[in-house]
């Protein structure tokens, strides 16, 4: 188990004693190099993690959005007055034939790559590109 700090500093890794684990890359980091949040999110100050983080917060205000929209059987999508004919595969919302689409997804499985195929809302495709860094 790695007991330093791991994020970089210039040329090597900073050193000081770790006071968390990231959620989201699984670096340790000291107190300088990362956040703990009273819910309990430990999150380091690389830049894509702080993305993640800021990512995840944009997601649960669409997916509340979206399911709102759902109760009163519309597309999730805000733009849209039709009626929902697919749901996403990720977010789990509602939309009509113009707002989810279906693809191929390559996920990691341990080791493994599996291919499967899926519905996905434009917001879920948009995600995949950060989501898919480590």
């Amino acid at each position: 188990m790695v007991t330093a700090c791991e994020i970089r500093r210039r040329f090597r890794a900073c050193g000081r004693p770790r006071v968390a684990l990231c959620q989201y890359c699984g670096r340790s980091f000291c107190g300088e190099h990362g956040t703990r949040l009273a819910d309990g999110q430990e999150i380091c100050t690389r830049p894509t993690c702080e993305r993640k983080r800021a990512d995840v917060e944009r997601h649960l205000v669409y997916k509340e959005v979206a399911a709102r929209r759902n109760s009163e059987r519309l597309c999730g999508d805000v733009a849209c007055g039709r009626q929902p004919q697919g749901q996403c595969s990720k977010c789990g919302c509602f939309f009509c034939l113009r707002h989810v689409e279906e693809r191929v997804l390559e996920e990691r499985q341990g080791a493994t790559v599996v291919r499967r195929r899926a519905s996905l809302c434009g917001h879920c495709i948009r995600r995949r590109s950060l989501w898919s860094k480590f």
